[in-house]
């Protein structure tokens, strides 16, 4: 049970982070763009499905080989790293060789690299608890999965949030901090 409260309390981290530091650049944003239409959310969340395992998974593999516990910093900064050069090869290769799938997919991956950031910065620094390459694999998963559960619940919330009773001052950013306050006091009851 420990490790599903772990799993929502990231997940709303990472929400929660989008949407106070990278609200207005390329947050949160994307995804609720992304939302809007179906198909776009699904290539958004598939690179950063992508990205998010490759580098989990390597990060998981490194963490056998460097066992100082104060790595934190170090393993999320080149998570970072490792995530920019995916995107880079991936911006590179699509461009050169399937310019029409560009066309769809260019303009969301620059939003990809900045979630799947944020999705797998906290577990790649904690990949050295994690016992076996199965549960970095299903953390890795879990996570993608769990941002796009995270978008659909706030596009839906923004939705009924959207009301005429609601007053003037409590509309838009802070109704919604509100509501993700409450969604993760509900997710607390996992921890």
């Amino acid at each position: 049970m420990n490790y599903i409260g772990e799993f929502l309390s990231y997940i709303m981290l990472a929400v929660f982070a989008q949407n106070i530091l990278l609200d207005r650049a390329i947050g949160m944003n994307s995804i609720m763009t992304a939302i809007s239409r179906k198909r776009s959310l699904l290539r958004l969340l598939i690179p950063v499905g992508c990205w998010s395992t490759v580098g989990i998974m390597f990060m998981w593999f490194l963490s056998r080989f460097v066992t100082d516990m104060n790595s934190y910093i170090i393993f999320t900064l080149f998570y970072s790293l490792l995530c920019i050069v995916m995107y880079f090869t991936s911006d590179r290769l699509l461009l050169r060789f399937q310019p029409e799938v560009y066309d769809k997919w260019g303009e969301l991956l620059p939003h990809a690299l900045i979630n799947s950031i944020v999705v797998g910065a906290p577990i790649s620094a904690l990949s050295s608890g994690i016992p076996n390459w199965y549960s970095a694999l299903g953390y890795a998963v879990g996570s993608v999965a769990g941002l796009g559960l995270g978008a659909v619940i706030i596009k839906n919330g923004m939705e009924i949030l959207d009301h005429p009773n609601i007053p003037k001052a409590f509309r838009g950013m802070p109704i919604m901090l509100i509501y993700i306050g409450i969604l993760s006091l509900g997710f607390c009851i996992f921890l």
